[in-house]
């Protein structure tokens, strides 16, 4: 079954009745995706209120990436039902600009416990950005927000915590976690990372880290990309139904009872895994910080700041293109790497497919088609 039957079969139990539990934990953290904007008419609202009032406002399908559809799609699932509808919904932060992308909710799902769920990337291409830095930057905007949050508002509360997230919210809620101060991290009880980025090598091994290390938890698909980005310990491979890149969504991911079906990873994720090292290895940190400030160049030269641009104006991708002939020759490279490992990650495809693709499918500049994709 998926999360969907799972919410249909214990749904009907509070968490009182029925603990808390991982497939819970991953329902709250994808939950942090919704579109909460004009939402809270009070600083605490349960998931039912604010369930029928999401409906009033957005009662139609709306146009965004498939985590804010999904997010919006969970809760009206779950907003009725016993096991959620009383969770109280507090401290909604939301930042969304040019250069960082943030956002963040506290759910009381029980007295005196809250899940905090950090969002992971969505429309805005600066939330995109930041993953770039997360390969070369530590901490980014993002993960001071997170533990600045995290202290903020918890430093003098006596609730329990789990914090958790998906995707980059993943790996927010194991870098506010780890430099939480010592009254916050004191009453952390676990930290869920769903298929989300891990760290650098020097913060793995940091004292930060190990101080929480028995608390935390990896899980990630069988076939995961996003997952293996970085380094990771206390890792969990669950089974997913889907066998590309698509299998992030937590939708995919098959339960039993209350918990995932436990799984190992694919070959092919193993051999992605090779292929994001390289190309992590491959460019130093000052080749990356260039490659990132010429991609921002191109975004304010064509005025792009969300994906959502590229479904809605034709033009913005044809200027975006136009204007990627302006990189320099090195940050080319770079780009083609990682599109070449992005189309491997959609399917198991070999490097001449993946070149054909590029070369007939994608209507690239001809500077860009001339490049070396060896």
């Amino acid at each position: 079954m998926n999360i969907y039957d799972y919410i249909d079969e214990f749904g009907v139990y509070s968490f009182e009745e029925q603990e808390i539990n991982e497939v819970d934990s991953a329902i709250f953290a994808f939950l942090s995706y919704a579109n909460f904007n004009n939402i809270f008419d009070f600083p605490k609202m349960t998931i039912n209120e604010i369930g029928r009032k999401h409906l009033g406002i957005h009662s139609k399908q709306e146009v965004n990436v498939i985590a804010v559809r999904d997010g919006n799609n969970l809760l009206k699932y779950i907003k009725d039902t016993k096991r959620y509808k009383n969770c109280i919904v507090s401290n909604y932060k939301y930042e969304g600009n040019d250069d960082v992308q943030f956002g963040v909710i506290a759910i009381e799902y029980k007295k005196n416990e809250v899940y905090i769920s950090f969002e992971g990337t969505n429309e805005l291409l600066s939330g995109w950005k930041e993953n770039f830095h997360l390969t070369y930057e530590f901490p980014t905007k993002s993960h001071q927000m997170a533990i600045n949050y995290l202290n903020r508002n918890f430093t003098f509360s006596y609730k329990k915590l789990i914090i958790g997230g998906h995707s980059k919210g993943g790996n927010l809620a194991l870098v506010a976690a780890m430099n939480a101060n010592y009254f916050v991290k004191n009453r952390i009880m676990k930290i869920y990372n769903f298929d989300g980025p891990g760290l650098l090598e020097n913060e793995l091994n940091s004292k930060n880290f190990k101080s929480i290390l028995h608390k935390y938890i990896q899980i990630i698909p069988d076939y995961s990309v996003v997952g293996l980005l970085l380094e990771n310990e206390n890792t969990i491979v669950v089974k997913a139904n889907n066998k590309t890149a698509f299998s992030h969504n937590i939708y995919y991911w098959q339960v039993d009872k209350t918990q995932f079906v436990r799984s190992k990873l694919s070959v092919s994720s193993k051999a992605l895994k090779k292929d994001i090292d390289a190309w992590m290895n491959k460019y130093s940190e000052q080749e990356k910080i260039a490659f990132i400030d010429n991609l921002e160049n191109i975004c304010q030269k064509t005025q792009v700041k969300s994906l959502l641009e590229f479904k809605s104006k034709k033009t913005k991708i044809l200027d975006f293109i136009y204007e990627s002939k302006e990189l320099s020759e090195n940050s080319k490279k770079i780009l083609m790497d990682f599109i070449i490992i992005f189309l491997k990650s959609l399917n198991n495809i070999t490097k001449e497919e993946i070149k054909q693709f590029i070369n007939k499918k994608i209507k690239l500049p001809k500077i860009l088609k001339k490049e070396k994709l060896d």
